[in-house]
């Protein structure tokens, strides 16, 4: 592997390559979809999968389909405006709901805050 070639696998995870993997395979496997792609496919993948796909996975898809096109030297069909018009309506009937942690409780925060001074006591001076 040259120097060059290095760069290039340590620029991206391997999860990520994995995850791109999987977005293909979904797409041409399960969905039947042709490569090089139409935005019009496209268009029609994103609707076929928005009731059982998140936005944030929907948009992995579309990522890993432009990854394709763009390495193959084919125009990228996930940038035309009924793609994005598409994905902007999913978005709009699918609204993503925002996961929010609860926050800290006062009597929580003084149990933490207890716990931390008495470690500290009880320490040698070392960490």
């Amino acid at each position: 592997m040259s120097v060059l070639d290095q760069y290039l696998d340590a620029a991206e995870r391997p999860n990520t390559r994995l995850s791109y993997a999987s977005a293909l395979r979904h797409f041409e496997q399960e969905w039947k979809g042709l490569l090089p792609s139409t935005s019009d496919a496209v268009a029609r993948y994103l609707a076929d999968h928005a009731n059982n796909l998140s936005i944030n996975t929907l948009r992995q898809r579309l990522a890993a389909l432009s990854r394709w096109h763009a390495d193959q030297g084919f125009a990228d069909p996930t940038k035309s405006p009924l793609v994005r018009q598409v994905l902007k309506g999913i978005r709009t009937i699918h609204p993503a709901q925002e996961k929010r942690a609860r926050p800290l409780e006062l009597d929580d925060l003084l149990v933490s805050d207890n716990h931390l001074v008495r470690l500290n006591d009880n320490h040698d001076g070392r960490w």
